[in-house]
């Protein structure tokens, strides 16, 4: 059975009732950007970022501010793609008829929440599909359970 996509005016309704600080921005129908400020936890820095969003496209999201920073040791941010975007789930997990604000909002907050995790300890705890790649390692060996 083929998936009907969600409406573009929809997915703007949802985030405009859950998400109210992210503005929208449209072309001609099919694309919008969403810009707006997360905090993971009440402890965490405030992050602006930008979803891109082409029906029926996977979203595509960029931490706009603060810039993010490298764990000392590491070469490169985990789960980035190699344009920069944020790899904030796997790719069967978007679907077109899933609804942005419910799914791809909390996502982008827990990958930010494991990003200061890794930012701090050098190890990546969210889930992920490579998991021997450097990042996902304690860095001092004495840390390992």
């Amino acid at each position: 059975m083929k998936i009907k996509p969600l409406t573009l005016e929809l997915q703007k309704y949802h985030m405009r009732r859950l998400w109210p600080q992210f503005s929208a921005t449209t072309n001609r129908g099919d694309r919008a950007w969403w810009t707006g400020t997360l905090q993971p936890t009440a402890m965490s820095d405030t992050y602006t970022v930008e979803i891109a969003y082409t029906v029926p496209r996977r979203p595509e999201v960029r931490v706009l501010f603060p810039v993010l920073r490298l764990h000392p040791g590491c070469a490169r941010l985990p789960h980035v793609f190699p344009d920069g975007t944020l790899c904030v789930h796997t790719a069967w997990e978007w679907r077109a008829d899933a609804i942005i604000a419910q799914t791809i909002i909390p996502w982008i907050c827990a990958w930010l929440y494991f990003y200061e995790v890794w930012y701090q300890t050098g190890y990546w705890l969210g889930e992920g599909t490579h998991p021997d790649f450097p990042e996902h390692k304690v860095r001092d060996e004495g840390l390992a359970a």
